[in-house]
């Protein structure tokens, strides 16, 4: 209270509009930037696991519902869990049903926020802003410094509403009746309030920053509740943006996850606007019994509503995610591999069989590697901007089948096989972890060129010539392996065994001449340079094919294991 008293401008005169302008858009800053603060902190202290747990979690709708709801608590964002969702399945690591649980759950998770802004937290906000910057300040570890930055951000986020509130009060008692007969507009006309609060949060991309002035408004009597509620309403159509602009230049899959959580919210709107006068009496009817304050009434609207819509559309999932693929459609929606992959009827009637399928799903993947290393080795020396795109298009394809591929082998293993499907299945298992390993590799060589090229930085001479020799060893050591493993030919397998000792000199070699072009000024040292990060990931990209030729010369998978791990020992 002491803080608000401060800043109040209630005694300006009402010409002062610069001044309230500025007030208004700082407060907003302020608050966007707390929230902000906050989400990225608690998302730093959850760390990468969030992501492993988000995917090994939500194998059914009412887990990943839950998983949501806690996901965006912890990170106080549903914007945050939905554009990270939309990454994951681009990415192959999580199906358009899983990822529509979690959808649904963040939706309820993001009611913490608002109810968190109707409690009088703004009383405490510079205690919480001292506490946080006191303990990031004087506090070693990493993880305490992120948890004094989120309550920093917390008490931010307050300050920044307090400085609204302010500048919003100050206009609205200058000109009560004005606004009021401007406000009672949303009453007479609901959907008015609908669009407003759709743009409004689709503007700042915070469904938080809008149910909060929202929250000041009512809670002044500068609107009717059933105005209030239509705003609410609206709010949870624009915070579909942030998802939205996730998807775009994304994978189909990530597109039609962003389209299932627009329908989402959009068909929940729509069916609590049929309902918005009995709604609007439901809520009148627990805040006049309970005396709740009234900035509550909309943090218990927001909570109902979002609650009842989840519960209400969770048995539509199934026909939204065929509208979503109605509305985006994907080669793999026809390719013959894809629809086998997701058909186990094959695995009940002949196990064999099925891993003769997966032998050709093998080969395609392989193909796509093959593309993917070849891509890569001439963006290396010449820029072409669209071979970003379709690096990115060879990464997400070749992650998305080794999770299908993956989950596939599992279920021929869960119908029980013998000795001898079980040793393929084995190698089969490392083939693709082993692909899908030098997709990643590649992808981190693209984007180490990328940014060369962007800062136009060039190769030397002799760097690049010996960049190009150890390309050239690993384009037959890729397209060699691949090949053996394929046709399950020894020769060519021992082959490219005996090229992987090579290619590990070449790494060593090529590095400590790169560090004497330094020394002797010829290379300039600069952030950007890479090239030793390059050199390492095409070494590991040679160990990875190595492996996949090992699987082929030892007729038993146990003794590739040994084999690798006396190799990797020495």
């Amino acid at each position: 209270m002491i803080l608000a008293n401060f800043i109040s401008i209630t005694e300006w005169n009402a010409q002062s509009w610069t001044l309230l302008v500025i007030l208004i858009l700082s407060g907003l800053g302020l608050f966007l930037y707390g929230i902000n603060r906050m989400s990225g902190s608690l998302k730093n202290i959850a760390g990468d696991k969030l992501k492993m747990i988000i995917q090994k979690t939500t194998d059914s709708p009412f887990k990943g519902i839950l998983v949501g709801i806690i996901v965006t608590v912890l990170i106080q964002s549903s914007s945050g869990t939905t554009a990270l969702i939309v990454g994951l399945v681009g990415a192959g690591l999580m199906t358009l049903p899983q990822a529509i649980g979690v959808i649904m759950g963040a939706n309820i998770g993001t009611t913490l926020t608002v109810i968190l802004i109707g409690l009088p937290i703004s009383d405490y906000l510079i205690a919480f802003t001292f506490i946080g910057s006191f303990i990031y300040f004087f506090s070693k570890k990493k993880k305490t410094k992120e948890i004094g930055l989120a309550l920093f951000g917390f008490g931010i986020l307050f300050l920044g509403l307090t400085l609204m509130s302010n500048g919003l009060n100050c206009i609205f008692k200058s000109y009560e009746e004005e606004a009021k007969n401007l406000f009672q507009n949303f009453s007479k006309y609901p959907v008015l309030g609908l669009l407003l609060g759709t743009v409004f949060t689709a503007l700042v991309q915070s469904s938080a920053a809008a149910l909060g002035i929202l929250q000041t408004l009512y809670a002044g009597g500068t609107i009717e509740l059933i105005g209030a509620i239509a705003i609410l309403i609206g709010s949870n159509i624009g915070t579909t943006i942030t998802a939205i602009f996730s998807a775009i230049g994304g994978s189909t899959d990530s597109k039609r996850t962003a389209a299932i959580h627009t329908m989402f919210n959009v068909f929940g709107a729509l069916l609590f606007m049929i309902l918005l006068h009995p709604f609007t009496k439901l809520i009148h009817l627990i805040e006049s019994n309970i005396s709740m304050d009234p900035k509550m009434s909309i943090a218990l609207a927001h909570v109902i509503f979002n609650i009842a819509s989840t519960f209400v559309l969770f048995w539509f999932r199934n026909i939204m995610a065929k509208l979503a693929k109605r509305m985006f459609k994907s080669e793999t929606d026809t390719n013959p591999i894809y629809l086998g992959l997701e058909d186990y009827s094959l695995i009940k009637k002949n196990t064999y069989m099925a891993l003769e399928f997966i032998a050709h799903a093998l080969k395609y993947m392989a193909d796509l590697t093959i593309e993917y290393f070849k891509l890569t080795k001439a963006y290396s020396f010449e820029n072409n901007p669209q071979s970003v795109k379709k690096g990115n298009d060879y990464e997400v394809e070749i992650d998305l089948l080794n999770a299908k591929i993956h989950d596939y082998l599992i279920k021929i293993t869960q119908e029980g096989v013998d000795k001898k499907e079980s040793n393929l299945l084995s190698k089969y298992l490392d083939t693709v972890k082993d692909m899908e390993r030098i997709g990643d590799h590649l992808t981190n060589i693209m984007e180490f060129f990328e940014v060369r090229h962007e800062a136009k930085a060039t190769l030397s001479e002799e760097g690049a010539t010996d960049l190009k020799k150890m390309f050239d060893s690993l384009e037959f050591m890729v397209t060699s392996s691949l090949l053996a493993i394929e046709t399950w030919d020894k020769d060519l397998a021992r082959q490219v065994n005996a090229e992987e000792p090579k290619v590990d000199q070449m790494e060593e070699v090529y590095r400590k001449k790169h560090v004497i072009r330094i020394n002797k000024g010829q290379c300039k040292v600069s952030d950007l340079d890479y090239y030793v990060d390059i050199l390492s990931n095409l070494e590991r990209i040679g160990d990875h094919t190595d492996n996949i030729a090992l699987n082929v010369i030892n007729d038993d998978y146990q003794s590739t294991i040994v084999t690798n791990f006396i190799e990797k020992s020495c």
